[in-house]
């Protein structure tokens, strides 16, 4: 009896021992992998006004991007370009602010 003693104390705790951290490990990462690859949300296409802008008929100039708000973006208007950072203030007419960067 004492050599099936010696056997299960040399040889088969240790082996349990390492397959229980090596099962808690994998679900560790198995966890952890899951909770990272959500899913992102989708990109929504949005329509902004360049504010202080107007094209030749007086009306205002729009940009529509799914750009993230905060976002800065170049546009030309008339023969110079103009930085705009994409805010989410909407406006009275359904579109959100771009407010120029480049102040002339």
């Amino acid at each position: 009896m004492p050599a099936v003693s010696a056997l299960f104390d040399k040889f088969l705790i240790p082996i349990a021992v390492g397959l229980v951290v090596t099962g808690l490990a994998a679900a560790a990462s198995w966890l952890y992998r899951r909770r990272r690859t959500a899913p992102t949300p989708p990109r929504v296409l949005r329509r902004f006004s360049l504010l202080g802008t107007t094209s030749a008929d007086g009306t205002p100039l729009y940009y529509e991007t799914t750009r993230a708000p905060g976002s800065v973006v170049t546009r030309r208007v008339g023969s110079l370009s103009q930085r705009f950072e994409l805010t989410d203030a909407p406006l009275g007419d359904g579109t959100y602010a771009a407010e120029p960067l480049d102040h002339l």
